[in-house]
């Protein structure tokens, strides 16, 4: 067995970045960005008004004052994808709109609200200085600068700024293949009506969403019953479809706990079958022709939990991504926790802030089969492997999770 650190760093040694793809920039959301962006055009591509005003050489006003209040003719109109080119005289102004080009020889813009308006002129009581409202030409971006770095995860504020570039489409690093196998005889479909020794198939549902959560792709084989062969050839056949294959229930040392065993006949690297948390004890890893595969235990709540420490940082560094894991910060204990040294304890909580501080107030059983109680949850609290039962105003590392 195997501590928490000493399996993340195995998990981490044997990724790879997935390949690049080309993809329409709306296919992009929550991507990772494969190539340097770099700007075709100056941005903005004009001098721009930054409000709605009226559009002035400065040094026409440069006597205005509170006791010489001047009046300027208000030439015309310029609306926001027009382009002026006449020359403003002395005495002249434009009314101009919020991103509306600024006209030659004009190089400031005075707010509405700061002037006087009567028959088609203005009336100004004080100085406007250079530049004043004005957005100027190649402000953001130049012709050639670098715009969005390799690396960079795509959010919506990247989609614009791709799209006010004139890039439809850009290269991404590609969301793995995640293929699923739940094992267990004991289970049955959603749909079906439970009889003695049954239940229903949660895990593949829970597992469903986890994934496509992170952005990735899933392909489920369902339930498989607990036979040698079938489970063999199922499994043969995942590797073969996808990047990832995610296994859940017969990982531990029962007399149909088949994974290890399968694992070793075809060959694949088993790097750890034990980890030394809870929940999620067995859990293993292993590698098959750059494949990567994890075995997670059939408890609803172990698999949830090995699934955020151990897949999801695993599918995020894939996909070029480099925030494996949620943040944390200290966290209150508000009641008393039970904990057992020589394990790292993820204990399921409801977080509250109270005057900026965050306190974990305990919701229910934490035993691994207990989904009702992670459906209370909305954080968890990490007790370190040195650490045994814990008590109300110690304070530990905590996060959200689903995050």
């Amino acid at each position: 067995m195997i501590n928490f650190k000493e399996a993340q760093k195995i998990i981490f040694n044997n990724i790879e970045l997935s390949s690049l793809e080309e993809r329409d920039i709306l296919q992009c959301n929550d991507k990772v960005l494969g190539e340097n962006i770099y700007s075709k055009d100056n941005l903005p591509p004009f001098n721009k008004s930054a409000m709605d005003g009226y559009a002035i050489k400065s040094e026409y006003t440069e006597s205005v004052s509170n006791e010489n209040i001047t009046e300027f003719k208000i030439k015309n109109t310029i609306k926001a994808g027009e382009y002026c080119t006449e020359i403003l005289e002395h005495g002249e102004v434009y009314k101009i709109m919020t991103g509306a080009p600024v006209p030659n020889y004009a190089d400031s813009v005075i707010e509405i609200e700061k002037v006087i308006v009567e028959n088609n002129k203005i009336y100004i009581n004080e100085k406007v200085k250079k530049d004043k409202n004005i957005i100027k030409l190649g402000e953001e971006l130049r012709i050639g600068d670098l715009a969005l770095k390799k690396g960079s995860v795509i959010r919506p504020s990247e989609i614009g700024l791709l799209a006010s570039l004139g890039y439809k489409k850009v290269k991404v690093h590609k969301s793995p293949v995640v293929a699923l196998i739940i094992t267990g005889d004991e289970l049955v479909d959603i749909d079906s009506k439970l009889s003695n020794g049954k239940i229903r198939n949660c895990n593949e549902y829970t597992l469903i969403s986890l994934i496509e959560k992170i952005g990735a792709k899933v392909v489920s084989f369902g339930i498989v019953c607990d036979d040698k062969n079938i489970l063999r050839e199922k499994i043969n056949l995942s590797l073969k479809e996808s990047d990832i294959v995610i296994t859940s229930g017969g990982v531990s040392v029962g007399d149909y706990d088949f994974i290890e065993e399968i694992l070793g006949d075809i060959g694949a690297d088993i790097k750890f079958n034990k980890v030394a948390i809870k929940p999620g004890k067995p859990v293993t890893f292993a590698t098959y022709k750059k494949k990567l595969f994890f075995g997670l235990p059939g408890n609803p709540l172990s698999v949830i939990n090995t699934f955020e420490e151990f897949v999801k940082p695993a599918i995020k560094k894939i996909m070029g991504k480099n925030n494996f894991s949620n943040e944390e910060f200290n966290v209150v204990l508000a009641d008393n926790f039970k904990s057992k040294v020589g394990r790292r304890d993820f204990v399921y909580v409801d977080l509250k802030k109270e005057n900026e501080v965050y306190y974990a107030h305990k919701i229910g059983s934490q035993s691994s089969n207990q989904l009702v109680t992670i459906s209370k949850a909305n954080g968890i609290v990490i007790i370190p492997e040195d650490v045994e039962d814990v008590y109300v105003g110690e304070i530990f590392n905590g996060r959200f999770i689903f995050k």
